[in-house]
């Protein structure tokens, strides 16, 4: 009797110890996709401006302003980083003749690398913390799962 009493003890400790785990690695996880979400809304900001410099360079190109509504009307930050990578390649073969212009192009693209830089750091921790135990398990069972949205360095540039 003494016996099954102890089982059921400890039993019972370990399933509230394993159950407070699960909240506390639960609510650190929420706590990194919130704030890579709210880095991600800055990235956006830097792209959009980014964006409306690019235009003001070359206004008259209609690919860029193609591109540019695409990142504009884009709901995933996969296809943000599709039409961003597609203004990058644009603003390559945009002659550049107006030194305010480019000036503020350099600026928006140092932002950027602030940015981009954070962003992929946060989404680094974030899909290596979901791969060590125990925080595996509970990602596993809370539905948490590898994000791949990285925002590239462009060509030429450093991370």
């Amino acid at each position: 009797m003494k016996r099954a009493l102890l089982v059921v003890l400890v039993v019972g400790a370990l399933a509230v110890s394993a159950w407070s785990k699960y909240k506390s690695v639960r609510a650190e996880l929420v706590g990194q996709r919130e704030a890579i979400d709210a880095e991600w809304s800055q990235v956006e900001l830097t792209l959009e401006r980014r964006a409306q410099v690019a235009l003001r360079i070359a206004p008259a190109s209609g690919e860029l302003r193609q591109a540019s509504a695409t990142l504009s009307a884009a709901a995933s930050p996969h296809e943000k980083i599709q039409a961003n990578t597609r203004i990058s390649e644009l603003l390559a073969d945009v002659p550049k003749t107006d030194r305010a212009n480019e000036q503020r192009l350099l600026d928006s693209e140092n932002r950027i690398d602030v940015e981009r830089r954070r962003y992929n750091e946060m989404l680094e921790h974030y899909n290596a913390q979901i791969q060590k135990f125990p925080e595996n398990v509970v990602a596993s069972l809370a539905g948490f799962q590898r994000d791949d949205a990285y925002l590239p360095t462009p060509a030429g540039r450093r991370p």
